[in-house]
C-alpha cells in the first residue's frame, strides 16, 4: 500500500479523532432529515417498495465509496474528492468535478436552510408564540440560523465535527424510539404489500433519486484528511461506516412508517410530518415536540457540515490557483479557510432568503434544492469512479475487480441520472438541468481560462530561467 500523504496545508493536523470525521459524515448525511421530510416524497414515487428503493440506493452508493477508497487508503489533504479528481482526470477537469461539487453541497445547505426555517415556524406555532408564519418572518430565521452555523464553522471544524454528533445523536434516538415502539406494536410479523414498487421503471428511477439525495454526505469525511488523525486509516472507514449507518436506519424507519400509518386518514405520501401523525396514533404526543426539535438539530447540523465541508473544497481549487487566492486565507487563531466559509454561507443564506422573500414556501425550498443538488452529486461520483480505475493504473495496481467496480458505480450511476431527464416535470424543475448544464459551462470556461493563464505564465519564466542559468554558468564562483 502506497501510503502518502497529500501535500501539507496550514490547517491544524492530527485534530481530528476518527469518531469525528465519521460524526461530519453522518451529520451532512442528516439521517433525521429523511424520515421526516423525504420519505414522503420517496413514498409518493415507490409507494410500499420504499425500503427496496433505498436498499438499491444503498448498494450503488457503496460502491462509489470502494471507488472512492481507492484514493483515502493512500491519499488525503483537504478538499480531496477534487484532489483525488484533478491528479487523475487532469486540471480542468478535476477543477470541474469540485465545481459540480460545490454545487452540491451548496444547495443542499440552501435545502436544510428552508427546512429550519420550516421547523422553527411550526415550534413557534406549537407554542402560540405566531399564529401563522410570513415570508418576512422566514427569511429572519434563515439568516439567524446560517449566522450561528457559520459562527460554529468559523471557530472550528473540531467544535462543529462535536456539535454535530450530539444533535445528531439526540435527534436519531428519539427517532428510533418511536420506530421501536410502532414494530412493538405491530408484531413480528413481515409486511409482505412493502415487497413491491410502485409505478415501474420510471417510478422506481425517481425513489432511487431520492434515495441518493438522502445518503449524499458520506464522502465528506475524505475533505478533511488534513486534520484528521491517522486519514490512510480513519477516513475511508468513515466513508463505509457512513453508508451503512445510514442506509440501516433509513430502511428501518421508513418500514416503520409505511406500517404505522396504513390505517391513517392520509397516506404517507400526502403526511406534511409524517412523524407527528404517528406519535398521535400511538398515543404518545408527548414525543411530538421532541422530534420537531430533534428534526431542527439535525437540519442544523447538515448546514454546519456542508458548510465546513464546501469551505475546504473551496480552500483547496484556490491552493491550486484556480480560486482567487484570497479563498486559501487561514485564520490564525483558529486555523480554519475563514473567508472560503463565510462566501459559503453568504451564498447559502442569500439563495435560501430570496426564494423565501418571493414567497416560496419553506418545504419547497426544501424539496426544489435537494433536487438540484443531485446533479452535481452524481457527477462528482461518476468522476470519482472513473478517476479511481486511472489511478490504480497509473500506479501499477490495477485488478479486474478495479475495473468491475468502476464500471458498475458509472452504470448504477446512470438510473437516478436517467430519472432526472426520462420526463419532462413541472416548471420549476422542468428547468433545473439547464441551470446545472450553464453552471458547469460557466466553470468550464472560468477554468480554462485559469489554467491558459497559468501555462503562459510557466512559459514567460522559463525563459528567464535560462538566462539566469547560463549567467551562472559564465560566473562559477558566483
Amino acid at each position: 500500500m502506497d501510503e502518502t500523504v497529500g501535500a501539507s496545508s496550514s490547517l491544524r493536523p492530527g485534530s481530528l479523532t476518527f469518531v469525528e470525521v465519521l460524526a461530519t459524515s453522518i451529520a451532512l448525511i442528516g439521517p433525521s432529515m429523511t424520515p421526516i421530510l423525504i420519505a414522503p416524497y420517496m413514498f409518493a414515487n415507490a409507494g410500499n417498495g420504499t425500503w427496496l428503493a433505498y436498499l438499491f440506493g444503498a448498494g450503488m452508493l457503496v460502491v462509489v465509496a470502494l471507488n472512492l477508497n481507492q484514493f483515502a487508503r493512500r491519499f488525503t489533504g483537504a478538499g480531496s474528492m477534487y484532489e483525488y479528481a484533478a491528479e487523475n482526470l487532469g486540471p480542468t477537469l478535476g477543477a470541474l468535478a469540485g465545481w459540480s461539487l460545490l454545487w452540491a453541497y451548496l444547495f443542499v445547505a440552501t435545502a436544510v436552510v428552508g427546512a429550519m426555517s420550516l421547523f422553527v415556524g411550526l415550534l413557534l406555532h406549537d407554542a402560540g408564540i405566531l399564529a401563522a408564519s410570513t415570508p418576512a418572518i422566514y427569511v429572519a430565521i434563515a439568516v439567524i440560523l446560517g449566522a450561528v452555523c457559520w459562527q460554529a464553522a468559523y471557530r472550528g471544524v473540531q467544535v462543529s465535527a462535536i456539535v454535530m454528533l450530539v444533535l445528531e445523536a439526540i435527534s436519531v434516538l428519539i427517532i428510533l424510539l418511536l420506530v421501536v415502539i410502532v414494530l412493538l406494536r405491530h408484531g413480528p410479523a413481515l409486511d409482505p404489500s412493502q415487497l413491491t414498487i410502485k409505478g415501474g421503471v420510471p417510478n422506481w428511477g425517481l425513489a432511487v433519486m431520492t434515495a441518493v439525495f438522502s445518503l449524499v454526505g458520506f464522502e465528506s469525511a475524505t475533505a478533511f484528511g488534513a486534520e484528521a488523525k491517522r486519514p490512510l486509516v480513519a477516513i475511508p472507514r468513515a466513508v463505509i461506516a457512513s453508508v451503512v449507518f445510514a442506509s440501516a436506519f433509513f430502511i428501518i424507519a421508513t418500514y416503520a412508517e409505511i406500517v404505522g400509518l396504513e390505517h391513517a386518514a392520509k397516506p404517507l405520501d400526502q403526511q406534511t410530518f409524517p412523524l407527528g401523525t404517528l406519535v398521535d396514533l400511538y398515543n404518545i404526543g408527548y414525543l411530538r415536540v421532541p422530534i420537531a426539535i430533534g428534526a431542527l438539530f439535525s437540519a442544523f447540523s447538515v448546514c454546519l457540515a456542508c458548510i465546513t465541508t464546501a469551505g475546504r473544497i473551496a480552500y483547496a481549487v484556490a491552493k491550486a490557483g484556480l480560486f482567487p487566492r484570497a479563498l486559501a486565507a487561514i485564520e490564525p487563531r483558529h486555523n480554519t479557510p475563514h473567508v472560503a466559509v463565510t462566501l459559503i454561507t453568504v451564498v447559502v443564506v442569500s439563495i435560501a432568503g430570496a426564494s423565501l422573500a418571493a414567497g416560496a414556501l419553506p418545504i419547497d425550498v426544501f424539496n426544489n434544492c435537494g433536487t438540484l443538488s443531485a446533479f452535481g452529486f452524481i457527477v462528482i461520483y461518476a468522476a470519482i469512479s472513473v478517476a479511481a480505475c486511472l489511478y490504480v493504473k497509473r500506479i501499477g495496481a490495477m485488478r479486474w475487480i478495479d475495473v468491475a467496480i468502476s464500471v458498475l458505480a458509472v452504470l448504477l450511476l446512470g438510473v437516478p441520472a436517467v430519472s432526472l431527464i426520462y420526463s419532462v416535470p413541472a416548471p420549476p424543475q422542468r428547468w433545473f438541468g439547464y441551470y446545472f448544464v450553464g453552471f458547469m459551462v460557466i466553470g468550464w470556461l472560468w477554468f480554462s481560462r485559469a489554467a491558459s493563464v497559468s501555462a503562459r505564465g510557466r512559459d514567460n519564466d522559463q525563459p528567464a530561467g535560462d538566462a539566469k542559468r547560463e549567467e551562472d554558468d559564465k560566473n562559477p564562483d558566483a
